[in-house]
């Protein structure tokens, strides 16, 4: 069945790759230059509201400032963010960045 009549019809339909990528949004770069990286790229998830960026990448800069290898990197920034209801993940990309995802904390 096509997914456009399966979304007609109310069903829900399987998250494709693509539509992963739509539901993020660039958040900016911020300079690392620790740990191999050039940088980390920052993204949020759709739902994760607008008006909150500013103050996402705030706890992200208060996080990287902390640290300087990528391992420890994760736990810096979710001290951060968790406060603030949010968490981060990162993930090593084919360059030579990394990206941090920030998404609303589960339960909050």
């Amino acid at each position: 069945m096509p997914l456009d009549q399966l979304l007609s019809w109310g069903a829900m339909a399987i998250p494709t790759h693509t539509t992963t990528i739509r539901a993020l949004r660039q958040l900016g770069p911020v300079p690392w230059f620790h740990d191999g990286c050039s940088g980390l790229a920052l993204r949020a998830r759709a739902d994760v509201p607008r008006f909150d960026d500013t103050m996402i990448r705030s706890a992200l800069l208060r996080g990287v400032e902390a640290c300087e290898r990528l391992a420890a990197l994760d736990r810096a920034i979710n001290r951060e963010l968790w406060p603030l209801g949010y968490v981060a993940f990162l993930e090593r990309s084919v360059g030579d960045d990394a990206v941090v995802l920030v998404e609303i904390a589960a339960g909050r």
